[in-house]
């Protein structure tokens, strides 16, 4: 049970963090994780160790438990992990592609559009993630897309607060759209590289990130919150 439950608070809490539903520097209370998951403070902090491990909060004895802030120098790493996995996916791909899956990619970008129209960055992040996993399920690496989701935390927060600004979303469909037609004319070696574009782009949008969050990020060397 005690193990259950941990997993339980694990996901929700991960979720939270992902989604900036819970703010980098949020003091977190456990004595309301507690309460709301009716628990002890014992599985709490199992989560909290799995959650600092992927480090997505940091813990202080006798002084508390925050949010990370972001950590520019772990986003370029895991910026370059997804991008290595997805590029030797985008190689193998073109023996295992189906009509099918051109389907479910045009279905997921008109998805994009609905929540582009709606301002919604959650649901349009939700349905970008599902197009890009038609290529990890088309060549049976759906456990390497898992892998990817679980330990790029800081660069999927990144990611949510880039998708704020509507004219982000709007080129991340031309770029999907383009992805689509290099596919749909088998030109591989251009759909790799839209694809590296894509996966790319974040760079260039970190400064005004910054700008627009100062809070979000790492002032101190150890990524705790200055006012901890």
């Amino acid at each position: 049970m005690r193990r259950t439950s941990s997993e339980a608070i694990y996901d929700t809490l991960k979720e939270e963090i992902i989604f900036l539903r819970r703010k980098p520097g949020e003091e977190i209370d456990q004595d309301e994780i507690s309460e709301r998951f009716e628990v002890s403070r014992s599985p709490v902090r199992d989560a909290l160790m799995r959650l600092r491990s992927d480090a997505l909060v940091v813990m202080r004895p006798q002084r508390g438990c925050w949010v990370s802030r972001i950590d520019l120098g772990r986003v370029d790493d895991e910026c370059f992990f997804r991008l290595a996995l997805e590029k030797g996916v985008l190689e193998r791909y073109p023996s295992f592609m189906k009509s099918s899956d051109l389907t479910k990619i045009e279905y997921f970008i008109e998805v994009q559009k609905e929540a582009a129209e709606s301002c919604d960055s959650i649901a349009f992040y939700n349905a970008d993630d599902d197009m890009h996993a038609v290529f990890f399920d088309s060549t049976g690496l759906s456990r390497i897309w898992q892998l990817i989701l679980r330990e790029t935390g800081n660069h999927r927060r990144m990611r949510i607060l880039s998708m704020s600004a509507k004219d982000v979303l709007l080129l991340n469909i031309r770029q999907h759209e383009a992805l689509l037609g290099a596919l749909k004319a088998k030109d591989f070696s251009r759909a790799r590289e839209i694809e590296i574009e894509h996966l790319s782009k974040l760079k260039y949008e970190v400064e005004g990130l910054i700008q627009a969050n100062p809070g979000y990020f790492i002032t101190a060397s150890k990524g705790v919150p200055s006012e901890a």
